[in-house]
């Protein structure tokens, strides 16, 4: 005979300055919601200027954020970069691309959230989930909160960003290796009479998004994710914080 037991997560990785555990138990499930401290997650490494990066950032073993670099705190190329930085006018250009354009720094004022910077032909997933080790599982996206840069928003200050412009992010969900579609948001729209730009911290909420418009994706199981960042002469870069997941597994 074989036994099964179903374990529901919650991940609601909101960057924050302290993990909080919360467990309701029941014959058949545990249900749990985390609270990740970002210095903790990076493995207690040190920061350089208010940044961290590093290959991985691995969240509680299941959830993993990939960067293009050559090791902790160099050669960055591309992808994710823990920050700490409070955006302002002294802030230089080259910091602003990994500043949030919310004066808060993180979404509700949190000390830490992440930047994600694309650079030509990166390769890869950017966001996986290690899920091997378990009988099965299904996973379901929820949401998360975005925000221009600091540098991007300097741009619309300066009168650099013109009418037809815009900064769009895509996240493309795939099950396995196969993808299953797509879901997108708008940071920077020119596209109309006005400039419309995202600098405050912004809630996306996916799972309502996907069950409106784009049910056939919200029924598929997504273990892996790719960003793409398109845009018109505006730097592909913005700011990524709250990052809420489920996943179902059985093991």
């Amino acid at each position: 005979m074989k036994i099964s037991t179903k374990l529901s997560l919650a991940f609601a990785v909101a960057l924050s300055l302290t993990s909080c555990f919360k467990h309701e138990r029941s014959s058949a499930s545990v249900n749990q919601n985390v609270n990740f401290e970002m210095n903790e997650v990076a493995f207690g490494q040190y920061f350089q200027d208010s940044l961290m990066y590093t290959t991985k950032f691995s969240l509680d073993d299941v959830i993993v954020f990939n960067t293009a670099c050559d090791n902790l705190n160099r050669g960055f190329i591309g992808g994710f970069k823990v920050s700490t930085l409070f955006g302002g006018k002294d802030t230089s250009d080259e910091m602003a691309r990994y500043a949030s354009a919310d004066p808060r720094q993180g979404m509700s004022g949190s000390m830490f959230y992440m930047t994600f910077n694309q650079a030509p032909f990166m390769s890869g997933y950017d966001i996986e989930y290690m899920l091997d080790n378990y009988y099965s599982a299904e996973t379901q996206i929820l949401g998360c909160c975005v925000c221009n840069t600091l540098y991007n928003s300097r741009l619309a200050e300066q009168g650099l960003i013109e009418p037809g412009d815009y900064l769009k992010v895509t996240f493309e969900f795939f099950n396995g290796d196969t993808s299953v579609g797509s879901i997108s948001k708008y940071l920077i729209d020119y596209t109309g009479a006005e400039l419309k730009m995202i600098n405050e911290w912004k809630e996306w909420d996916m799972a309502g998004e996907l069950q409106a418009e784009k049910a056939y994706i919200a029924s598929f199981d997504k273990t892996k994710i790719r960003f793409e960042i398109q845009g018109s002469f505006i730097e592909p870069c913005f700011c990524f914080d709250d990052y809420l997941v489920h996943i179902s597994v059985t093991y």
